[in-house]
């Protein structure tokens, strides 16, 4: 990892169909150049998968995060029930007053009340929820991994 695979890593961010040929003149190297850093770059785990964002507003729902503190019963088979929801599209394991967070997605208050009471709440050892709806997402720092990554790819120097 380099400054040049940062800046690839950055501009595919904000455009993960942007054109090798077109990052590579911005970058001041081939096309060819930027093509094998992205496999490399692939290949050694930096790159997950390639996204797109959809207006879910557009489609109607809104989105809440759900937190649940599990007691008494491995995560997994709590897991395992949340699988059962097709609203709910991640559960994180996490650090703090929770156990779980979900994220969801729901096309009412309505039927979020609902997904939580008669079934989220009703899965066992899940001992209290808490919901958020969230209502905008605002950037703050759209590149805060890359400027935390840049002591590192620094420190790394360039290799092609």
């Amino acid at each position: 990892m380099d400054l040049i695979d940062l800046e690839i890593l950055r501009m595919l961010r904000k455009n993960a169909r942007a054109n090798l040929g077109t990052i590579g003149d911005q970058l001041g190297v081939s096309k060819a150049t930027v093509s094998r850093r992205i496999s490399r770059l692939e290949d050694d785990g930096y790159v997950n998968a390639y996204t797109m964002q959809v207006n879910t507003g557009k489609l109607g729902l809104m989105r809440a995060l759900i937190g649940l503190q599990v007691v008494g019963s491995p995560l997994s088979t709590v897991i395992d029930e949340l699988k059962k929801f097709p609203g709910i599209q991640y559960a994180y394991k996490v650090f703090g007053d929770h156990s779980l967070i979900c994220e969801v997605y729901a096309s009412s208050v309505d039927s979020l009340y609902d997904l939580i009471q008669d079934k989220i709440v009703n899965i066992p050892n899940v001992q209290r929820v808490e919901v958020d709806i969230l209502i905008e997402r605002i950037p703050i720092n759209e590149d805060a991994i890359f400027d935390l990554a840049l002591p590192l790819a620094e420190s790394e120097g360039s290799r092609d």
